[in-house]
């Protein structure tokens, strides 16, 4: 396990320097790496390390700090601590904004977006394998699958009778991707856990170029995220590597307010 508290972060004058020329949204992200992770947890340190001298030394041959960081998740992720504690048999996977969603299997499948909603709205699992079993639980390109569950009561779905704008925000999920006036709604995977499959802590590495992951507090159990409405509680959260939807689709649903 690994915790910097209160350290004089090492690479805080290199990110300054960033932040001078970033655009609004880099600089915000930016500024919030420079204060999450010298707090990083369940990370072995001699890996910590060797992120930190690889940033240096990408920033060194005349990267930015964006660019470098992107180049280090690519090589690094995956690399926190193994979960020990007690998970479900079934996991819970969010993707905001189903219209893009739908356009990305469109534009996969070759289908009208409509003909794809209906096929999945009929909750034939069989059908929804044979229709997108051949995907995988992230994009492409992206190797690391964030997933949840309800730690009180692990059989539980965590998310039944939620609206959507409370599942965004539990999960500390960004609405840029929504358009103005356009309904919110998400789409709920839940998937089996494979025990063959190491489910690991987050860290910044894996969360990659955005400002809404917190690291885990160091006596906690798993990752957690953090609300953005701090009347909704956080949630548990792990990761793992990406796995083909037909290996292990349980149901997939549109949530929609």
């Amino acid at each position: 396990m690994l915790y910097f508290d209160q350290m004089d972060f090492i690479l805080d004058d290199i990110i300054d320097n960033y932040i001078q020329d970033a655009e609004a949204f880099d600089r915000k992200v930016a500024q919030h790496l420079k204060e999450i992770i010298p707090n990083t947890t369940h990370l072995d340190e001699n890996v910590f390390l060797e992120i930190i001298e690889d940033l240096k030394k990408e920033m060194a041959s005349g990267e930015n700090f964006k660019n470098a960081f992107h180049k280090m998740c690519q090589k690094y992720i995956l690399t926190g601590d193994v979960i020990s504690a007690d998970l479900p048999e079934l996991l819970t996977r969010i993707i905001v904004n189903i219209r893009l969603f739908l356009i990305f299997l469109s534009n996969r499948l070759g289908m009208e977006v409509e003909d794809i909603k209906k096929r999945i709205n009929l909750n034939d699992i069989q059908r929804i394998i044979d229709l997108i079993g051949h995907l995988r639980l992230a994009p492409p390109n992206n190797d690391v699958v964030f997933a949840t569950f309800d730690e009180d009561n692990l059989e539980n779905d965590p998310f039944d009778g939620y609206k959507v704008r409370d599942i965004i925000n539990i999960l500390g999920k960004d609405r840029s991707s929504f358009n103005k006036g356009e309904s919110s709604g998400v789409v709920k995977i839940r998937y089996n856990n494979i025990d063959n499959i190491e489910k690991k802590f987050p860290t910044f590495i894996d969360a990659g170029w955005f400002d809404k992951f917190y690291p885990a507090e160091k006596d906690d159990k798993y990752g957690r995220t953090r609300s953005l409405d701090p009347a909704l509680k956080n949630m548990p959260e792990i990761v793992h590597k990406n796995l083909k939807i037909s290996e292990v689709i349980e149901d997939i649903q549109f949530i929609e307010d």
